[in-house]
């Protein structure tokens, strides 16, 4: 199992951000998942992948939990919801 965690980087474009995160997370084995927390829009998010799992299911765990973990450390408010699962995007915007 490989988890990583990562976050907005000042002085970066909220999609340059992301698409760091993004290649980041691809290169990680199957299954994997993505959860983010705050507003990619604003550039003020935090990310937590996990990659490796037997099942989605374990790695969409894993990742919930290292965002959180990340998100604890950052004292943010936002709630941690999934990314990504797999290469499919699921997240609604929030």
């Amino acid at each position: 199992m490989i988890v990583a965690i990562g976050c907005a980087a000042k002085g970066r474009k909220p999609d340059e951000q992301l698409a760091a995160v993004w290649r980041d997370y691809r290169s990680l084995p199957e299954h994997r998942a993505l959860a983010i927390a705050g507003d990619i829009q604003l550039g003020r998010w935090l990310a937590g992948s996990s990659g490796g799992h037997a099942t989605a299911a374990d790695a969409e765990r894993a990742a919930l939990e290292a965002c959180a973990r990340r998100r604890h450390e950052l004292r943010a408010q936002a709630q941690c919801s999934l990314y990504a699962i797999g290469d499919e995007i699921v997240w609604q915007g929030r």
